[in-house]
């Protein structure tokens, strides 16, 4: 089957989970059916509403060190917060940025 081009499957776009919309990395806010010329296909994952992105997955997201946290998903927000909260459990917010690589401890 053969998927069409569109901002709901590219690799570039983020689902906003408040109107449905799509934020892609280089146009800004945009709706899902939107295709621009940087469109790249995301690998072979459920394109469904119920991927989030959560806190541990964003640059803003700092972790605490190795000997003050057991399960290595406690940290604070760089932006917002300074209390501590476990960044599995807690959606990403507007001002998400993916990771650009994985710290290696």
């Amino acid at each position: 089957m053969k998927h069409e081009r569109s901002c709901k499957n590219c690799i570039k776009g983020t689902l906003i989970s408040v109107n449905g919309d799509i934020l892609c990395s280089i146009k800004g806010a945009v709706s899902p059916d939107y295709v621009c010329s940087k469109h790249r296909f995301m690998p072979d994952v459920q394109l469904s509403r119920e991927v989030k992105n959560k806190c541990i997955d964003c640059e803003f997201f700092i972790l605490m060190s190795d000997t003050e946290n057991e399960n290595g998903y406690i940290g604070s927000c760089q932006l917002f917060t300074v209390r501590q909260y476990n960044g599995m459990e807690k959606n990403a917010c507007s001002k998400f940025s993916r990771r650009k690589e994985l710290d290696v401890s």
